[in-house]
């Protein structure tokens, strides 16, 4: 396995109650751990990550939220390696990995494909995952369809999609589906461009200030490219589809039935100042897992949504004492 994963990549050596008696790290440690670039070849084209630590054992899988990327993770892995390896990917259309074909829609339920992919592809007899938003829930998703290929599930902020009002999810189908009509003829168009500190901004403000405008570098590192018609301005680089991405909500059957079935050693981190998955819908399907499944731990911390990024002191100790048991 170990020869496996060195020999096929491509590697770049430039590119609920608060617990609170762990102890806070230092946020400065990440600048102290580096990183190696690598590719890892898909159908139509590769998909990229950034490694942690060594390339001769299975690492963590690191999958980031929507829109987001690898560096989602810079301010936090080196705080929790440790002995074990860390692996942090661009999902499609992310970051720096390729784009998926012309003609066709982002779909969430294709992600638990890729992490199925990844385990195929590097011969790992488990996943363990280290998980945020978008990403927790598509490690939910692979951890409940595969309970048996996942040796711990880390989530950070997010288990499911929240409620939807499914009228108005059907409503809005139609407009999804011609804007992502229009997107398709722009593939080959540049973008509009600003300074940098113009598109460190609107990153900031596009996930309602979730992420503090001093951690907003980490996913631009990854997440914009230099205009060629102004070369002082820079656009973002993601694939524009991934704005209309279909989130195909469940029935809360569905969702119930998939839940029961996450039997791995679990740590959910919810930040509390995130609006996200604290309806009742959510908070109900998070009490199912907690009943169903005897090793799962909830912790609250304070915090953005993109608390890990922000506040990553705040999150390695639980990760770290979660990971010392397992």
């Amino acid at each position: 396995m170990a020869k496996r994963f060195i020999s096929h990549l491509s590697f770049n050596s430039n590119a609920p109650k608060l617990k609170s008696s762990l102890q806070v790290l230092p946020k400065t440690i990440h600048t102290q751990t580096p990183v190696k670039e690598i590719q890892i070849p898909v159908k139509y084209g590769h998909i990229s990550a950034k490694l942690w630590g060594s390339s001769d054992q299975r690492p963590i899988l690191a999958l980031h939220g929507w829109q987001d990327n690898a560096g989602t993770w810079d301010p936090l892995a080196p705080m929790i390696i440790k002995d074990r390896s860390i692996l942090a990917i661009d999902f499609p259309g992310h970051g720096l990995s390729s784009w998926i074909p012309a003609g066709i829609m982002y779909y969430q339920w294709e992600l638990p494909s890729v992490i199925h992919y990844l385990k195929e592809y590097f011969k790992w007899d488990k996943v363990s995952l280290l998980s945020h938003s978008m990403g927790s829930i598509a490690g939910m998703r692979y951890s409940c369809l595969f309970p048996n290929d996942v040796d711990f599930y880390i989530a950070i902020d997010s288990l499911i999609y929240d409620d939807y009002n499914l009228d108005r999810v059907i409503e809005n189908y139609p407009k999804l589906i011609e804007k992502v009509a229009i997107a398709q003829t722009r593939l080959d168009i540049e973008p509009p461009a600003y300074t940098l500190d113009e598109l460190k901004k609107i990153w900031h403000l596009g996930t309602r200030k979730s992420v503090a405008l001093e951690s907003v570098p980490y996913l631009m590192e990854r997440g914009i490219q230099q205009s060629k018609q102004d070369p002082t301005k820079y656009y973002f680089s993601r694939d524009s589809r991934l704005k209309y991405v279909l989130f195909n909500p469940e029935n809360k059957e569905f969702v119930e039935a998939l839940v029961r079935r996450l039997k791995c050693p679990t740590l959910y981190i919810k930040a509390i100042d995130s609006p996200y998955s604290s309806d009742e819908y959510s908070v109900e399907m998070r009490d199912i897992v907690e009943k169903s499944n005897e090793k799962y731990e909830l912790h609250f911390v304070p915090g953005t949504h993109h608390v890990h990024l922000n506040n990553p002191e705040k999150v390695a100790p639980l990760i770290l004492n979660f990971l010392n048991k397992y």
